[in-house]
């Protein structure tokens, strides 16, 4: 089992939960203070207690962990619900080239960079100066940076990436892109469109349908968690419901 080194992330589980950096030799909680210097050198699963007496577990964090309790949001997110559906219509796995645009505040290009490394790599466009900088900073702290290149570029001068296995757009206007999205795919590709309005929805799919795709097809993913006691079970009364649509289609 892995050993903590000072240059770890932590997830540290208990009636709250953080996720810190060893480095940082102390946390500060409302559960107590927790000196994270007597962690070197143990093995992850190891249990500690704050200064208050509260118990936690010290795991080695994912990147779900990253993305939900770390990373910082300036724009709105694609959410982890819309990730994974765009990660399995795709196939998305390790040696994937991925062209994005625009970055926002780095969520999903975080989560897909996770997926294509060690092989592939994520290229991914933002416009706007301060939320690239924000999202610099965000897959920085990833430690995934080595498996993306982000670029604060207008994508509308096209990309000069070619050969992509998936173009995501997540942007104003994403039916002006699509040809060169098309030109920039390799022949089996995937180009997929997250779109907040249905009326979007509609731009996109028509500029789709001038180009050489096929398998074209437009999904809105809703989540609801069930509550699961002794006596009863039922829905929620609330749900994670309308985030966005996501189109995809397959070039030929």
């Amino acid at each position: 089992m892995e050993r903590i080194t000072s240059s770890d992330k932590i997830l540290l589980l208990g009636k709250s939960d953080f996720l810190v950096d060893v480095s940082k030799g102390v946390f500060h909680t409302n559960h107590g203070t927790i000196n994270l210097s007597k962690l070197v050198g143990k093995k992850f699963g190891v249990k500690i207690k704050s200064s208050k007496g509260e118990t936690f577990s010290v795991l080695r964090p994912n990147i779900n962990d990253f993305l939900e309790r770390r990373l910082a949001r300036l724009p709105q997110i694609v959410s982890l619900k819309d990730c994974s559906l765009i990660a399995g219509m795709t196939g998305m796995s390790s040696g994937y080239r991925v062209i994005e645009a625009g970055t926002g505040s780095a969520f999903l290009t975080t989560f897909m960079a996770n997926l294509v490394r060690p092989g592939g790599k994520v290229y991914t466009y933002e416009l706007r100066s301060d939320f690239f900088k924000s999202a610099k900073k965000n897959i920085d702290d990833s430690g995934l940076s080595e498996w993306v290149e982000a670029k604060n570029r207008d994508i509308s001068k096209g990309f000069r990436e070619k050969d992509a296995d998936v173009v995501v757009l997540d942007m104003i206007g994403a039916e002006k892109i699509v040809p060169k999205a098309h030109k920039a795919m390799k022949s089996g590709g995937f180009l997929v469109v997250y779109s907040p309005y249905i009326e979007q929805v509609k731009s996109v799919s028509a500029a789709i349908g001038m180009e050489s795709f096929t398998g074209v097809r437009t999904i809105e993913c809703l989540v609801r968690d069930y509550k699961i006691t002794r006596d009863f079970s039922r829905p929620n009364t609330t749900m994670l419901a309308h985030t966005g649509y996501v189109t995809f289609a397959r070039k030929i």
